[in-house]
C-alpha cells in the first residue's frame, strides 16, 4: 500500500540536515504566517472553501518576501498529470495550485515530490514571482540545498543576510559553551579558526573522533594545521603556527577534566573538544566551502565573539560590514586586472570582497579565477592573532597562495609595492586618532599612485572635519597627490554594538586635487535595521534599490536635493555632506511638523 509519508520524511530529513535549517521557518501543513494562511483560504484541492496547505512550508526570518513550499505523494506515477489540473491527486499540480495563490505577494520556489524511497525519488522544480501570470520551471530534478535555493531567488544581500543570522546564532551558542568551560573570549576566534582550518584536512576530518586523550587531539589539530599551511605555502607560516600553538596551552587542552561552571562538575577535555570540532564540521565548515559565496565567516564569528570582550572594542578595531565591502568595489569599479590592496586587512573582509566581485567579472574562466586568487589580492596586518584570521579566512576559500604579509604596511611598503596594485581598499584602527588614520590612507595612496590607481577608505567623521593642525598637515600632502573624489556620510549605528560615526573617502591618484570639485553624499539610510539576536540586517530588502539610488548619483556626479551635493574643499575645510548640503523643504509634511512640536514641547516640559 502506498505511502506518502514516506515521501514526507525524505523531504524532511533533507531539509533539516542542512547546515542553514536552524535560520529558516518549517511548518507542515500550516502556517503562523497570517499573510500566507490568507492567501490560502479557499484553496483546498478538493476545490471546497476551506483552506489548503502543502506538506512543507520554509519561511525566512530575515526576508518574508521569499518562501519555499513542498508537495508530497507516494507514488512517482501520481508525480504529474498531463494538464497539471489535478491538484488533488498528482504533486506537480498540487503544488503550483499553491504557488499561483502565493506569488500574489511573494516569491516562491515550488517543489514537487514523489517516490517512497531515494532510489524512486522524482523532484520537480518550479519559480513563481511575486505578481507573475505563470511559473519558470527549473532543469534541477534532485533536492537542492538551501544555499543553492537561495541562488534561485537571485538576492545575494537576502542570502548574505541569512547566512549572518546563522552565523550570530551559531556563535551564541558556541559563546555559552567557551563560557561554561571558561575559554576566554579572545582566545575563542582563534579556537573556531584552527578548527576550520584543521578540517581542510582530510586524515583529521576523518580521525579527530578517534583521537584517545585530549593531548593526542590537540596533537593532530596542530599537526593537520601545519601540513595545511605548508601545502598552501602561506607567507609567514611561523607566525601563524605561533598563534595557534598558544591554543595548547589552554587549560582544556592542558588538563584531562575541566570543571563546567553551570553544573559544577568536572568534564572530561577530551569530551568537551570532540563536541567543539563536531559542531563545527557539521554546522560552520560547510559555510565556508559554499562556492563563490564571499561571506566572510571568521569576521562574522569575531564580531560576535567582541560583544562579549569589551576590551577589543576599546582597541579601535571594528569589523566592516559585508555590504560596505561590496559597495567599495562600486566606488571604485573595480575592473577584471585590478590588483587589490588592504593595508591593515583585519579578517580580509574587503580582500574577500574584492575576489568574490572579481571572480564574478571573470565568469566561469578558472585560469583566471586562479591568477586572482594568486597574484590580485594583497593584505597586510600587524597583529598576529588578526593575521591568522586573514589567512585562514582566504584558505578556506581555496584561497592558500593570496600575498597576506603579517608586519606594519609602514614597513613593508617596498614589499608590497612590487605587486604593483591598482586599488586600495581600507578601514584603519580607529584608537590611533584622526591623523594616523589619514597617514594609512596617505600610506595606500603613495602605493597605488605609480599605477595610478584608486583608493577607498572608511574613517572615523572627525577625520574629515576636526580643527587639527596634524590632521590638516596630513590632508594637505593628501591632496597633492590625489583628488578627493567623494566623500560619504554612513549611517550612525552602521558598526552595531560598536559606536562609531564613519564616513567613506574615495580617492582618484591620477590626478591632483587642485581646482577640481568633489562629490558629497548623505548616506545616512541604508535599509538596514537592529535585530534581536540577529544583527544589523537588511531585514525589508531595502538596500538594493537604496544603492542603486546612491549609485546613480555617485557616478554621475550628481547633486540630488537631500541626498548629494558637490564642492571645492582644501585641507582646511569639512570633508563632508553635512556641511554643504541644503535641506530638501519637498520631503516635508504635515506628520515631520506635528513630530517636531511634540519633541519641542517635551524637551520644554521636561527642562522647566
Amino acid at each position: 500500500m502506498a505511502n506518502e509519508r514516506l515521501n514526507e520524511a525524505i523531504i524532511r530529513d533533507h531539509f533539516k540536515s542542512d547546515v542553514l535549517f536552524g535560520s529558516i521557518k518549517f511548518e507542515e501543513q500550516k502556517s503562523t504566517n497570517k499573510k500566507i494562511s490568507e492567501l490560502l483560504k479557499g484553496m483546498s484541492k478538493g476545490g471546497g472553501n476551506g483552506a489548503g496547505y502543502p506538506e512543507f512550508i520554509l519561511t525566512f526570518p530575515t526576508d518574508s518576501r521569499y518562501l519555499i513550499v513542498v508537495e508530497c505523494k507516494a507514488l512517482p506515477s501520481m508525480h504529474e498529470s498531463k494538464n497539471k489540473d489535478k491538484p488533488k491527486d498528482y504533486a506537480v499540480d498540487g503544488v503550483l495550485h499553491y504557488a499561483k495563490a502565493l506569488s500574489k505577494e511573494f516569491e516562491v520556489i515550488a517543489i514537487a515530490s514523489s517516490g517512497e524511497s531515494e532510489t524512486e525519488l522524482k523532484i520537480s522544480h518550479y519559480l513563481w514571482k511575486c505578481g507573475a501570470s505563470t511559473y519558470q520551471k527549473l532543469t534541477d530534478k534532485k533536492l537542492l540545498s538551501l544555499n543553492d535555493y537561495l541562488k534561485i531567488f537571485d538576492n545575494e544581500r537576502f542570502a548574505e543576510n541569512l547566512r549572518s543570522v546563522d552565523i550570530i546564532s551559531k556563535a551564541i551558542y558556541l559563546n555559552e559553551e567557551y563560557n561554561d568551560y571558561s575559554i576566554p573570549e579572545l582566545t575563542r576566534n582563534t579556537m573556531v579558526s584552527a578548527i576550520l582550518l584543521s578540517l581542510l584536512n582530510k586524515p583529521f576530518r576523518e580521525s579527530f573522533m578517534s583521537q584517545p586523550t585530549i593531548r593526542s587531539l590537540g596533537e593532530a589539530m596542530m599537526g593537520a594545521i601545519k601540513t595545511t599551511l605548508s601545502a598552501n605555502k602561506v607567507r609567514n607560516e611561523n607566525a601563524m603556527i605561533g598563534e595557534y600553538s598558544k591554543l595548547l596551552n589552554e587549560p582544556i587542552f592542558r588538563e584531562n577534566a575541566v570543571k563546567n561552571k553551570n553544573t559544577k562538575k568536572l568534564v572530561y577535555s577530551l569530551e568537551v573538544m570532540k563536541g567543539i570540532i563536531d559542531y563545527l564540521y557539521k554546522n560552520v565548515y560547510p559555510l565556508t566551502q559554499m562556492d563563490d559565496s564571499g561571506f566572510d565567516v571568521l569576521g562574522r564569528f569575531y564580531t560576535e565573539f567582541i560583544r562579549y570582550a569589551g576590551s577589543e572594542q576599546k582597541q579601535g578595531l571594528v569589523l566592516t560590514p559585508s555590504h560596505v565591502t561590496d559597495l567599495f568595489c562600486d566606488l571604485v569599479d573595480l575592473n577584471l586586472n585590478d590588483i587589490a590592496y588592504d593595508p591593515c586587512c583585519g579578517t580580509a573582509g574587503f580582500l574577500i570582497a574584492g575576489m568574490k566581485r572579481l571572480f564574478k567579472l571573470a565568469g566561469n574562466d578558472k585560469r583566471k579565477h586562479l591568477k586572482i586568487r594568486s597574484s590580485q589580492l594583497v593584505g597586510v596586518e600587524l597583529r598576529p592573532q588578526m593575521y591568522t584570521y586573514a589567512c585562514s579566512n582566504m584558505m578556506l576559500r581555496g584561497d592558500g597562495r593570496s600575498n597576506i604579509y603579517c608586519g606594519d604596511c609602514f614597513q613593508t611598503k617596498g614589499a608590497i609595492e612590487t605587486h604593483k596594485p591598482t586599488v586600495a581598499f581600507l578601514n584603519p584602527p580607529y584608537d590611533v586618532g584622526t591623523a594616523q588614520q589619514m597617514e594609512f590612507i596617505e600610506h595606500a595612496i603613495d602605493v597605488v599612485k605609480p599605477q595610478q590607481g584608486r583608493v577607498a577608505a572608511i574613517v572615523q567623521m572627525s577625520c574629515g572635519i576636526k580643527d587639527e593642525k596634524n590632521l590638516i598637515e596630513v590632508k594637505r600632502r593628501i591632496l597633492e597627490k590625489a583628488h578627493l573624489k567623494a566623500v560619504l556620510s554612513m549611517p550612525d549605528d552602521l558598526f552595531y554594538p560598536v559606536g562609531v560615526v564613519t564616513c567613506v573617502m574615495v580617492f582618484d591618484t591620477s590626478k591632483e586635487n587642485e581646482g577640481l570639485e568633489s562629490w558629497f553624499g548623505y548616506f545616512k539610510d541604508d535599509g538596514f535595521e537592529k535585530r534581536k539576536n540577529q544583527g544589523r540586517i537588511d531585514a525589508r530588502g531595502k538596500f538594493a534599490s537604496i544603492k542603486d539610488k546612491w549609485l546613480a548619483a555617485y557616478k554621475n556626479f550628481k547633486e540630488v536635493p537631500g541626498l548629494s551635493v558637490r564642492h571645492k574643499v582644501q585641507a582646511e575645510d569639512e570633508w563632508c555632506a553635512e556641511a554643504y548640503m541644503e535641506t530638501d523643504y519637498s520631503t516635508l509634511n504635515q506628520k515631520d511638523f506635528e513630530k517636531k512640536m511634540k519633541e519641542y514641547i517635551s524637551f520644554k516640559f521636561l527642562s522647566e
